[in-house]
């Protein structure tokens, strides 16, 4: 299964989905700011998706989602809540007690993909408005049971 995760687009979604349009995704993970892109982009891609809201969204829908594609349980959130900008140890200690597989979180607008103790922790960074990096998002591939992730910068 391919994968597509995304967030932080603020709204600025024309040079994303002209890279993107050209892939093919099966699935699209969206971490927030701004969940009604997500809408936008999983349809011009023609993919379903699941997403959870930013700190910059209306306080409704999702703040945090669970679940389980290709038989491995990713955790969404958008990770503001964790403190991810100091660092990601709260968060990998909530994937943990809700036995993710992989953690998917934005916020910082900088990508980061890296396993600890067997859970991936995986942020895209923003593909619209990049802090210290270019532009970004991941793809994870599933495969044998097992998730292959990728930072893709452009």
């Amino acid at each position: 299964m391919r994968i597509l995760v995304l967030g932080d687009t603020h709204g600025r979604i024309s040079i994303v989905t002209k890279v993107l349009q050209q892939q093919r995704f099966d699935y699209m993970l969206f971490t927030g700011d701004f969940i009604a892109d997500a809408v936008k982009i999983s349809a011009k891609l023609g993919v379903k998706y699941k997403g959870v809201r930013g700190n910059c969204d209306p306080k409704t829908g999702e703040e945090e989602q669970i679940i389980e594609l290709d038989g491995k349980r990713f955790y969404i959130i958008h990770g503001h809540q964790y403190a991810v900008k100091k660092g990601y140890s709260l968060l990998s200690r909530r994937g943990r007690e809700v036995n993710a597989d992989a953690v998917v979180c934005g916020h910082t607008h900088v990508s980061y993909c890296k396993q600890i103790d067997g859970m991936w922790l995986i942020n895209p960074g923003s593909p619209s408005f990049p802090r210290r990096s270019a532009s970004s998002y991941a793809i994870v591939e599933t495969n044998g049971g097992a998730i292959y992730p990728n930072i893709i910068e452009f």
